[in-house]
């Protein structure tokens, strides 16, 4: 999806569900976050795609998680981003919801075409592998070449189409039918009047939203300047994405210092529900495969059992006349 498109659709949820200036930027800003994972980095075309990272990195539930202790609007804005390049096709990569615990599972039962492949009994495997043909129609940074496990979600929506376009006219028509239904109601052009902000919301906001824009701006035009696969980014765009992120990171720190009093409470009624999460969650990633394996509850569902006659080529769905 487009950036835009998530950036004014985070924006009109904050109107309509908040309605306060501060709640709105944040939401907004949250939606810009995930795409922070594209093939902005210090690495090359090809390592980027070996690994792939966009639609995963940011774009996972974990990281919706870290962002929601930071604030829960923000964490907001990057849900609404990720669930809208959910419902995108294997084209465009969809989302890969459980990065990075789904990187644990490196084999699929099944090959591309859903045939059934040779397993080991003990180990953990997903569905299948990836339709590599559907994703070398992608952008560079996405395309693979050797055979995934299937990861990601999908959806139906190719992204840039007419859902982009209808999802961003959408959400620009009715964020302005609110501002006007807003200054109808109270005479004043709520959140667009800097007496609307408070100095703690609005400096760390415009230094991270600087951080954002300048990553993707300048990753943008890195990346279709690069030629060839192996060719890394510019000593410029380098130098660009590390400004980027001091600025981000420096927007954190600034925001936790100007709003000390919610951090310190936060963490203090907080803190031990983290650690108790945090452990429950690696603990469940590492452990429960492992224990289901021990005691015998991984086995093949019965949708699942092997039929060689489904293999054949000369094999007829009993449902197509």
């Amino acid at each position: 999806m487009n950036f835009t498109t998530h950036v004014m659709l985070g924006v009109l949820v904050g109107a309509l569900a908040f309605g306060k200036p501060e709640i709105i930027l944040l939401i907004g800003l949250g939606s810009a976050i995930p795409d922070l994972d594209r093939e902005y980095a210090f690495f090359s075309r090809q390592s980027f795609r070996d690994h792939q990272i966009h639609r995963a990195l940011f774009h996972n539930y974990l990281f919706l998680g870290l962002l929601y202790l930071i604030n829960p609007f923000v964490a907001l804005g990057a849900f609404l981003h990720t669930l809208l390049d959910a419902l995108t096709t294997a084209k465009d990569r969809g989302v890969e919801w459980l990065y990075p615990f789904s990187r644990f599972v490196k084999k699929a039962a099944n090959d591309e075409h859903g045939r059934s492949l040779e397993t080991t009994k003990g180990e953990i495997y997903l569905y299948q592998y990836d339709p590599l043909e559907f994703t070398r129609k992608s952008d560079q940074d996405l395309k693979e070449w050797k055979q995934n496990p299937w990861r990601r979600t999908y959806g139906p929506a190719l992204s840039g189409g007419l859902l982009d376009l209808a999802v961003f006219v959408s959400s620009l028509a009715l964020f302005i039918f609110w501002i006007i239904v807003s200054y109808v109601s109270t005479g004043r052009l709520e959140g667009l009047m800097l007496s609307s902000y408070h100095v703690n919301i609005m400096l760390p906001f415009l230094i991270g939203a600087a951080g954002i824009t300048v990553n993707m701006l300048a990753g943008e035009v890195d990346r279709r300047q690069r030629k060839g696969d192996n060719a890394k980014p510019t000593l410029f765009h380098n130098a660009s994405f590390a400004v980027s992120l001091i600025l981000i990171l420096s927007a954190l720190v600034i925001g936790a210092y100007l709003n000390q009093d919610h951090v310190v409470s936060f963490l203090l009624r907080s803190f031990p529900l983290i650690l108790f999460g945090a452990f429950v969650t690696i603990a469940s990633a590492y452990g429960v495969p492992k224990l289901y394996n021990r005691i015998g509850f991984i086995r093949k569902h019965h949708s699942e059992v092997d039929d060689k006659s489904k293999d054949d080529k000369d094999y007829q769905d009993p449902l197509i006349v």
